[in-house]
């Protein structure tokens, strides 16, 4: 009796082992999602960093209405990829970036699909002059934008001897920070801005770019491109 019973124990165990692996027997998720954040005033994919540049925002509406959003993190040449997704109709928005609220994008991702979007920054950032004499960097640039948004609160000059220099990654000794908090806007998009940094190490690379950010939401920073000095 006692063997019938063990029997019939490994028996139905083997058949949940069974019926498990049949459900777990799913391909996995194996589309692919490229595109270019671009900005409207260059023309050029948007110079962020990454994290803390943007994400995309996914919503498959192949089967619901009221989808769980998803997102994942753009990368800091303004460029963006996920590679496993599941085939589907998904609404896709580039989101929490320094830039104007967008609309989404209907998309059918099946095999590799590729989508682009143009954004308006917050903010602009011109460099009009950069030079490194031993310990010494000069900068000048301004500040501007084409459309008005929140406050701007802040610019600072980036430097690091990482070549993905940003708010991430950053030697806040050579990296001086201006507030503009208490400054009327159009007094900061009227004004050259100039700044001497000094206590470079004179046989060291630089990574530096200039960024400027508003009183958004996420208070992501605008970026110039990095330059290597």
């Amino acid at each position: 009796m006692k063997s019938t019973k063990l029997f019939a124990v490994f028996t139905f165990t083997a058949c949940l082992m069974l019926s498990c692996g049949t459900l777990d027997n799913y391909d996995g998720p194996e589309e692919t999602l490229t595109g270019r954040v671009i900005d409207k005033i260059t023309g050029e994919p948007l110079a962020t960093e990454q994290p803390n540049g943007f994400r995309i925002q996914l919503a498959e509406i192949s089967w619901s209405d009221n989808p769980q959003l998803e997102y994942f993190w753009g990368k800091a040449d303004g460029t963006f990829q996920n590679t496993k997704l599941f085939a589907g109709t998904y609404e896709v928005t580039p989101v929490e970036g320094p830039f104007f609220d967008v609309e989404p994008k209907t998309v059918e991702i099946k095999g590799q699909v590729n989508v682009d979007f143009e954004v308006m920054p917050f903010l602009h950032i011109s460099l009009l002059h950069i030079e490194r004499k031993g310990e010494t960097l000069n900068v000048s640039y301004k500040i501007e934008r084409q459309q008005v948004g929140e406050k701007i609160i802040d610019t600072r000059i980036f430097v690091s001897t990482n070549p993905n220099v940003g708010s991430n990654i950053i030697d806040t000794d050579l990296s001086p920070m201006k507030d503009l908090s208490s400054i009327p806007d159009n007094e900061i998009l009227n004004t050259t801005f100039e700044e001497t940094i000094t206590g470079l190490e004179e046989k060291r690379t630089y990574y530096v770019r200039i960024g400027a950010r508003t009183e958004s939401g996420d208070k992501r920073y605008n970026f110039t491109k990095t330059i290597e000095l």
